[in-house]
């Protein structure tokens, strides 16, 4: 039985933005989206290649493709060819029939190759071995569960392949004629699991508080054009006429309320199993903080120079920490001297005080450095200005006790210390959100490999490790009661001295 498409599945179906995005929960009909979107482009322009990916072939062929065939046989009446009957309108990996349009094909092989009786041809996709896809040109792509998928195979690549020329874009509609615009459309459709890459791409965190006002409900959604990208986020709810009428409730009652909001509610947001900040919730420690110039700058660094070389930006009040800004300086940028120059540049006026923290490691003398100087003697020289005071301490607190700390504050405000982190400063946000356990409680150090440099570097945890530090010296006193087990009778208030100690 034919299955119609629901409103975010008609959305994405008729936007003419060149990079389409489709997030939503579970049993949300993305992979019915995609045969839909598939089958347009077939049927009304077939001499346009396309291109289907998933994370696997295993995964195309079990998951992706098996739904979408079901989407072309139900509702365009589109068969797999049968040589025995004669009938059907397309083959998977062989060479075409004798009847099928064969006119611009030129291909050694017809592997990974779906052909069509109009002429159209579709490639299939592995993104698990993505340079595989070096040398194709096509018109259109369609990405399924792209939230497992690496960042360079999608914008490094698959973008890289749509270059075919032939469609085009005039007054909202496609059309084979050169009046229009060019077109070449690229389909992402996923599951949320909180992938700060694609939330950057799509400028989610922009879109925040209209995001979480739409996605958690019965009948409303988010869907927006940003720039040349679309963006729809929907929740299995808009879809519940479509799944067993139970299915909702029994994925409910199996989820936590987390994964509820990732696998039902389809939100970017949400947090990860596992996580490392595990009391960390966006809707509670992220918001907008100005900057103060009565108010010192508490500044903390993590030597870390891969991806970039990490700095936060705070500012005190009482036992408030509101952290204001984050500059995050990737190669050739990754230096003392360039870091320190951009925090120069964005508080040049700046008059009232500057603390400096970070990692207790980088006060050794280190022969990378200049003879005689640690990290941050180059940092107090280049900032001399500002005429910082340093407060790091001689060795970083333990890091399973200082996470069970921070994690106690950010659920209860222990002892009424709380922290605020601006909106703005996306990567803290994501490291928040994305740094994950390891299985002895201490942070999960492992690495992800640059397939450029081929340098190993650890994704998230820089910008939470540098808050870290600063924020077990603000609150030295709350955490030396912390770990002698002394349980507060009641928040201790300790007034306001100008924002200082």
């Amino acid at each position: 039985m034919e299955i119609f498409p629901t409103k975010p599945q008609f959305d994405i179906l008729h936007s003419r933005q060149a990079v389409n995005l489709f997030l939503a929960g579970q049993g949300s009909g993305k992979s019915h989206c995609a045969g839909l979107v598939s089958a347009n482009l077939i049927v009304n322009f077939p001499a346009m290649r396309g291109m289907i990916c998933a994370n696997s072939y295993e995964q195309l062929n079990r998951s992706t493709l098996f739904r979408i065939r079901e989407v072309w046989r139900d509702s365009f009446n589109m068969e797999e060819y049968s040589a025995r009957t004669g009938h059907g309108c397309y083959v998977a990996g062989k060479q075409p029939p004798a009847n099928f349009v064969t006119t611009g094909h030129n291909f050694d092989s017809y592997e990974h190759i779906i052909s069509f009786s109009n002429g159209a041809v579709i490639f299939m996709g592995s993104l698990d071995n993505y340079r595989a896809l070096d040398g194709l040109e096509v018109c259109w792509a369609i990405l399924d569960e792209t939230k497992d998928t690496r960042e360079e195979a999608v914008k490094r690549v698959v973008t890289g392949r749509l270059r075919q020329r032939g469609l085009y874009v005039d007054d909202g509609n496609a059309l084979s004629s050169t009046d229009g615009r060019p077109y070449n459309p690229l389909y992402i459709f996923t599951s949320p699991a909180n992938v700060a890459w694609l939330n950057d791409w799509f400028d989610l965190d922009e879109h925040a508080r209209e995001i979480n006002e739409q996605i958690f409900s019965q009948t409303t959604y988010f869907c927006k054009a940003v720039s040349d990208k679309f963006v729809t986020i929907s929740s299995t709810y808009l879809n519940s006429a479509n799944l067993p009428a139970n299915y909702i409730d029994n994925q409910k009652a199996n989820l936590d309320g987390s994964l509820q909001e990732l696998l039902i509610y389809g939100s970017p947001f949400g947090r990860v199993g596992g996580a490392f900040y595990k009391c960390f919730d966006r809707a509670r420690h992220v918001g907008r903080r100005a900057y103060d110039a009565a108010l010192p700058l508490h500044i903390s660094f993590d030597e870390n120079t891969v991806p970039y070389l990490p700095l936060g930006i705070f500012q005190v009040v009482g036992l408030c920490v509101y952290m204001i800004d984050e500059i995050a300086s990737a190669s050739p940028g990754n230096t003392i001297a360039a870091v320190c120059a951009e925090l120069r540049r964005r508080y040049a006026s700046h008059s009232a005080g500057m603390y400096i923290y970070g990692d207790a490691t980088s006060r050794k003398a280190d022969v990378k450095l200049e003879q005689g100087y640690d990290f941050f003697r180059l940092v107090e020289n280049e900032l001399a200005m500002y005429k910082p005071a340093r407060r790091v301490g001689r060795s970083n607190p333990a890091v399973v006790m200082r996470g069970n700390f921070i994690n106690t504050v950010l659920e209860k405000e222990l002892y009424g210390c709380t922290l605020l982190i601006d909106e703005r400063c996306k990567k803290a946000i994501a490291d928040f959100s994305l740094t994950r356990q390891a299985p002895d409680g201490t942070k999960d150090k492992r690495t992800t490999t640059d397939p450029d440099t081929h340098i190993a570097y650890q994704p998230h945890g820089h910008f939470t490790d540098l808050t870290d530090y600063l924020l077990c010296t603000i609150w030295a006193e709350q955490y030396a009661r912390y770990q002698t087990g002394d349980k507060p009778r009641q928040f201790l208030l300790s007034p306001p001295r100008n924002g200082r100690f």
